[in-house]
């Protein structure tokens, strides 16, 4: 019995062990493109974007992504640029920001710094306050290493 509850604590812990490499390794590609523009040439500059990817089979890219980004847009107007973007044709920014996954989002700010990485289902009131937050963070911390992964 003790044996039993020994590999199960041994289990949990190299899941947990892994979730944080894992967690460790995105923030680490989310901070190396600090500098740089990834979107540059894909996404007009001036303001906010939000840039969904999706694959031809996702179905939640369809069913959900796609009405929470509609959502989105209506919602904020010409405030944001709203795109979204087939992973297959872009695998070099798939590469560049870690997407592991589909859907995901991505929001950047108006310099075309990726400020937030998303994996998985992001809802239009997620997205609207990580856009109404980028002007917060340009403001009082122009440093682009705030950025932030989730999902």
């Amino acid at each position: 019995m003790i044996e039993r509850l020994l590999i199960i604590v041994v289990v949990a812990g190299v899941i947990a062990l892994v979730w944080m490499a894992i967690r460790t390794w995105r923030m680490w590609r989310l901070h190396s493109l600090a500098r740089r523009t990834p979107f540059a040439g894909i996404i007009p500059p001036g303001q906010p974007a939000v840039v969904g990817f999706s694959t031809p089979g996702c179905v939640e890219c369809r069913t959900r992504q796609a009405p929470a980004l509609a959502r989105l847009s209506a919602n904020l107007g010409d405030q944001v640029t709203v795109r979204t973007l087939p992973a297959s044709e872009y695998p070099h920014l798939v590469d560049q920001l870690g997407i592991l996954t589909a859907p995901a989002t991505v929001v950047i700010d108006a310099t075309g710094v990726v400020r937030f990485v998303n994996l998985g289902f992001a809802d239009a009131e997620k997205l609207t306050t990580q856009v109404n937050s980028i002007a917060h963070l340009v403001q009082s911390n122009p440093d682009p290493q705030t950025a932030t992964c989730q999902g």
